[in-house]
């Protein structure tokens, strides 16, 4: 019996359409002939429910009509009940002792979670539930013992991957997931402006990310919630790597700093990226790399409009940078890629020779041109320059208007 707290949404939250969620997962459903989706990883069961698991241990089970069932142990039931909208929350027994007066909550329990209780609560909806199609699991997030056990329970050939349908689902997203994009990437971009003015050589490096996490709360008074979070990946002079910077580094004039990533907000990442020169100076060849990575980039951004398709946007950035006396040779795997409420902040489809897919209206995709040198490279350190972009009916809007000019100051 899950105990019932009152509603209490957070404001962004309230404005989110479970239904429209759950009818999007069950049409993707039913094009692949599933009856059931079972979803265990915390992105996937976020996507379905609006609700992420601080322990981990939680379950999406969507039929192929009717609401998702959200699995979700005492410790956290009342919280998933409470925030979630058309949701039905079915719990299981944790070791955590939550009183609520019945003689179930006062039994005397293990010390850690039964690993087979999301499995038996997934047994019982399927099986006292008549259905058309298989059942469909994210055979890259399971366990093989929760394999198996499904396998063993059910007929021969009816558990099957569905790993494809969020995956598929999230390509193109709707008005709310555009506006926590679009907030997240706002809020990187407050907490950015913010913390550059106190950059300065003589500082140590390490501060970068201590002033973004300062800045990153403190101008979010608005928007504050417990979901929130960022990741920063700062590199500055000839460190290039997202954590090979020494903390000892001290930031001299003339040292180029990278920020990419951002903020997340409700579950939706930003992924934007700048390039500053610390005192207001740069070596040539630095800046020569940057007005190449920026030309490039420029030209991709001009061709973010529905119809065209993601992998001539690649070949046009790269054909443009391999023009350059620095960059002869630009092997990147990709030149961007879409972005939502995955595990981090780069997701399916992306910016690529590989990539068959056309843009599409509603699609929000991060676009960039990096750079890492080292050895015997002609320029050491790391550079960027990306923006999150939503495609329209006509072309793209930006969600950010940070400077791009390699000297903000």
């Amino acid at each position: 019996m899950v105990n019932k707290l009152e509603k209490c949404l957070h404001p962004m939250l309230a404005k989110r359409d479970q239904k429209w969620f759950c009818h999007k997962i069950q049409a993707e459903m039913q094009k692949q002939g599933l009856g059931y989706l079972i979803l265990q990883a915390p992105y996937n069961v976020f996507y379905a429910t609006g609700y992420t698991s601080l322990v981990g241990s939680s379950a999406a089970v969507i039929p192929a009509e009717g609401d998702v069932h959200l699995l979700i142990s005492t410790l956290e039931s009342a919280d998933a009940y409470a925030s979630t909208q058309d949701v039905d929350v079915r719990e299981f027994m944790s070791w955590v002792f939550i009183d609520n007066g019945t003689e179930e909550s006062r039994r005397d329990k293990g010390d850690v979670m039964d690993p087979d209780a999301i499995i038996h609560i997934c047994l019982d909806l399927i099986k006292n539930t008549p259905m058309d199609g298989k059942v469909g699991i994210e055979m890259g997030s399971v366990t093989h013992h929760f394999y198996t056990a499904l396998t063993e329970a059910l007929p021969e050939g009816m558990v099957v991957d569905g790993s494809t349908v969020t995956r598929n689902c999230r390509v193109v997203k709707c008005q709310w997931e555009i506006d926590m994009l679009r907030l997240a990437a706002q809020e990187a971009d407050k907490a950015w402006r913010a913390m550059i003015e106190e950059v300065k050589p003589g500082m140590p490096a390490w501060k970068l990310d201590a002033m973004f996490s300062y800045y990153a709360s403190k101008l979010n008074l608005e928007h504050g919630t417990a979901s929130r979070g960022h990741n920063f990946i700062p590199a500055a002079g000839p460190y290039y790597g997202l954590c090979g910077m020494p903390r000892g580094y001290i930031l001299q004039a003339g040292d180029i700093i990278k920020f990419d990533v951002g903020y997340q907000y409700l579950g939706y990442w930003s992924d934007i990226a700048r390039t500053f020169a610390v005192g207001g100076t740069a070596p040539d060849e630095a800046l020569e790399l940057y007005d190449t990575l920026y030309r490039a980039n420029r030209l991709g951004v001009s061709m973010l409009k529905p119809g065209v398709a993601m992998r001539d946007i690649y070949s046009a950035i790269r054909e443009e940078v391999e023009k350059s006396r620095l960059v002869p040779k630009y092997p990147r795997g990709h030149m961007g890629h879409s972005i939502g409420c995955g595990v981090g902040p780069e997701e399916y489809p992306t910016i690529a020779p590989g990539t068959d897919y056309v843009l599409e209206p509603n699609m929000v995709v991060c676009l960039e041109t990096p750079y890492s040198g080292t050895g015997g490279a002609p320029v050491h350190g790391g550079f960027n320059l990306e923006d999150t972009h939503l495609i329209t009916a006509n072309g793209h809007d930006s969600f950010t208007t940070m400077p791009d000019n390699i000297f903000w100051k």
